[in-house]
């Protein structure tokens, strides 16, 4: 079988959802702490909302890091939850979640395009000068 091959288009993905994983944590940590207070690193007003999202994220970070093979189907998810959650306000869009929707929205696309995390194919060995075929050289 066939090994799974890590391009450097996961580990740009995995940093991308790494940092806003940590984002989305930092600001539900910060929102918890306010006392209610409103935020911009806040998904959808919502604390428990933008925790497990940032959850998710840095899942899917650790998993394009390590090439686990389900990790596009987890990155599809995880970024396209960020994108109506995060939608910014239409009368007064701030700069945090146009950045952060624009950027899952990228990230989105891009999964679905192509899978960073690909299986490489089996080696092929020349029958003919195979240690099978001729025998083993070690004694």
């Amino acid at each position: 079988m066939g090994d799974t091959v890590k391009a450097f288009d996961a580990l740009v993905l995995a940093g991308v959802a790494a940092v806003l994983g940590t984002v989305f944590l930092v600001g539900a940590m910060i929102g918890l702490l306010s006392g209610g207070d409103s935020i911009t690193l806040v998904l959808a007003d919502s604390v428990v909302a933008s925790t497990v999202v940032g959850v998710l994220l840095l899942l899917t970070g650790g998993a394009l890091g390590t090439d686990q093979r389900w990790a596009r189907y987890l990155g599809i998810i995880s970024f396209l939850i960020v994108v109506p959650l995060g939608f910014p306000s239409v009368s007064d869009p701030a700069v945090m979640p146009v950045v952060h929707t624009t950027v899952a929205v990228l990230a989105t696309l891009y999964l679905l395009w192509r899978n960073p995390v690909a299986t490489g194919e089996r080696s092929s060995v020349d029958e003919s000068t195979s240690a099978t075929k001729v025998g083993s050289t070690i004694r």
